[in-house]
């Protein structure tokens, strides 16, 4: 049982990890300018980060609004939140399954 354990514990860390990286390219697209002219597998990878993290930003940006700073712009903190939160979420499971 305890290599089941360790099986799972690696394997709810790969998922996290892996939801952390997009979250973090997620960031990085939000400040790129991507229109006409951009390469059509960086708009497709574009599109697959965005539905992949947009069901969990969404209810935080519901409690949390984007702060607006003048203008068109805004700052959305609901990114950062997500990356505590799920640090801490992993943390916690890996705890009781470990």
């Amino acid at each position: 049982m305890p290599v089941l354990r360790y099986n799972l514990g690696y394997l709810i860390d790969l998922v996290f990890e892996i939801y952390y990286w997009l979250l973090i390219a997620r960031i990085i697209f939000s400040l790129l300018r991507l229109g006409h002219g951009t390469h059509q597998l960086l708009l497709k990878l574009r599109q697959f980060v965005y539905a992949v993290t947009e069901p969990l930003l969404a209810p935080l940006r519901r409690v949390l609004t984007p702060i607006p700073l003048g203008g068109y712009a805004y700052l959305d903190l609901s990114p950062l939140i997500l990356l505590i939160l799920l640090r801490f979420v992993r943390t916690m499971l890996l705890r009781l399954i470990l």
